[in-house]
């Protein structure tokens, strides 16, 4: 199956707020110890984090645990099916990315054994229509590749309905 592709115009500036792509790197001044969360996408897995000393899994990536404080962190696998546990639609185009993307829904979804030992998770759902989701709706994450601008290439995550 194709992988879903974004791409952005070559004259878009984004702010480093918006654009990670300096983060993604795993030294220098701009790198977030977080390096492998990017990886792990570009290999196809979203990953979360598991605290080695209380156990808590993380998501989004943490250089520290926020239950404990601790900096033992081991990268887990997401598991791949989840449940929609909040969602809404967001038909206006924002600014600067998703203007020609909207509307589309953006969701949480628990995957796991939420919140013993699981992740609750924010994201994008493009080909699903809000009026046909319903809370506790099976779904799974995917890769989205995002090209742009020039020859940058990231990767995030979104949400399907299974």
């Amino acid at each position: 199956m194709a992988r879903r592709t974004l791409e952005l115009p070559d004259s878009v500036p984004l702010s480093p707020i918006i654009d990670l792509w300096d983060q993604q790197d795993p030294d220098g001044p701009d790198a977030t110890g977080i390096y492998d969360f990017y990886r792990n996408l570009a290999d196809g897995e979203l990953t979360g984090q598991k605290c080695l000393s209380c156990g808590k899994l993380v998501f989004p990536p943490q250089i520290i645990c926020p239950s404990c404080n601790s900096t033992e962190l081991e990268w887990v696998k997401v598991p791949e099916e989840g449940e929609l546990y909040a969602f809404t639609e967001l038909k206006l185009g924002a600014p600067i990315i998703v203007e020609n993307y909207a509307p589309f829904v953006i969701a949480v979804a628990r995957f796991g054994n939420y919140p013993e030992n699981g992740f609750q998770i924010s994201g994008m759902m493009f080909d699903e229509s809000y009026e046909e989701l319903k809370i506790g709706d099976r779904i799974t994450w995917d890769i989205l590749e995002i090209k742009g601008p020039g020859d940058k290439k990231r990767y995030w995550y979104y949400f399907k309905k299974l």
